[in-house]
């Protein structure tokens, strides 16, 4: 089976590597002798690699071994050529990995691969339901996908993965279409894709990991929606001091989840300081959660912009977020109105993501 990648290929697939898996890649290539060759194998928690290993291709052929904890996983493979590094994407299973590599086109920066690796194959088939509905709206390299494209990809994909309930390139790509979308209905497509796999698949430690993300998320979204009451949190606000929203029963306050390193944010910024001009006097409080780990950026920035309303942050990096994560908002910024009564009214993430018609929510809350 072959495959032409570009870099912007979907995929952040990933898993840790440890000891209990031995594997062996035994490449081959006609165009890649001479030339140094990178793999590095990532780490599904963070996104990095925790393996790099990197040698001179001779006489057209390289062989790599090593372990993984689990059967399969994601190497990233590259070159460097014109100043730049040509990437792609495979997976790898446990024991025997019998690779071709080429070099297509080093100006668009385009390899080809050909692996006998059960999960690579089912890999290359859910590229291959990307390429069918995307290359015809890829401009210069890049793809511009209309709206709703992405979501009918995905649940193609979905639909291809349940031919594979025994495979975990299976799982793997499961887990990857979990990592690139967060809407409540994608998550109960791979919830009922997960529920055809084999116990032995479920029961893995990826498999664990993707039920319970998937099942947070759809419970914690609808513990957001519109008519649901707030979540209480604990948080520590600027000055490192225990702050609760217990402590605003009784009255309409917003909670805005927000970072200093996101533009889309700063731009909504001068209107939500403008909402809270208007109605601090009867009684509006906001808090405004900073999703970062840097002290001092965050300070710097509630000075800068001279930010009088509660101000808190879990002082982590950014998506760790347990509260942002407990009230579904997996992308920032998103606004909450909670009314008097210790309900959501109001949900930027899920109506109005400009908030144009915040003033008009506020303004009603405080009527009634």
């Amino acid at each position: 089976m072959r495959k032409v990648f570009g870099i912007l290929i979907l995929g952040l697939l990933s898993l840790n590597t440890y000891s209990q898996y031995p594997f062996t890649i035994n490449l081959k290539t006609k165009t890649l002798s001479g030339r140094m060759v990178y793999f590095n194998i990532m780490n599904n928690d963070d996104f990095i690699p925790v393996r790099r290993d990197s040698a001179r291709i001779e006489n057209g052929q390289y062989k790599l071994t090593g372990e993984m904890n689990q059967m399969s996983s994601i190497v990233e493979f590259s070159i460097k050529g014109n100043g730049r590094y040509n990437q792609i994407r495979f997976v790898v299973d446990s024991g025997q990995n019998n690779l071709n590599v080429e070099l297509v086109d080093e100006q668009y920066r385009m390899l080809r691969l050909t692996s006998d690796a059960k999960g690579c194959q089912i890999y290359d088939e859910m590229i291959d339901i990307f390429d069918s509905k995307a290359n015809s709206h890829r401009v210069d390299g890049r793809y511009q996908l209309p709206a709703g494209l992405t979501t009918e990809i995905l649940w193609d994909q979905l639909r291809a993965l349940k031919k594979y309930p025994d495979d975990y390139g299976s799982l793997l790509y499961l887990y990857a279409i979990g990592r690139t979308d967060y809407s409540v209905n994608i998550a109960k497509g791979i919830l009922e894709t997960f529920d055809l796999y084999r116990p032995a698949l479920k029961n893995s430690a990826l498999g664990k990991k993707l039920y319970q993300d998937k099942a947070d998320l759809i419970s914690s979204t609808l513990g957001a929606k519109i008519g649901a009451p707030v979540r209480i949190f604990n948080v520590n606000d600027i000055d490192d001091k225990p702050f609760t929203n217990a402590s605003l029963e009784g009255q309409n306050y917003l909670i805005v989840f927000s970072a200093t390193w996101c533009l889309p944010c700063q731009l909504q910024l001068p209107k939500l300081k403008e909402i809270y001009q208007d109605y601090r006097d009867k009684g509006l409080k906001v808090i405004y959660f900073n999703n970062d780990a840097d002290v001092q950026r965050w300070k710097k920035h509630v000075a800068t912009n001279n930010l009088t309303w509660v101000n808190v942050s879990e002082r982590m990096k950014p998506a760790v977020s347990k509260i942002q994560k407990s009230f579904g908002v997996f992308a920032i910024p998103t606004c909450l109105l909670v009314n008097k009564d210790g309900m959501i009214v109001y949900n930027s993430d899920q109506m109005d993501a400009g908030l144009d018609q915040l003033d008009a929510y506020v303004k009603k809350v405080f009527l009634q």
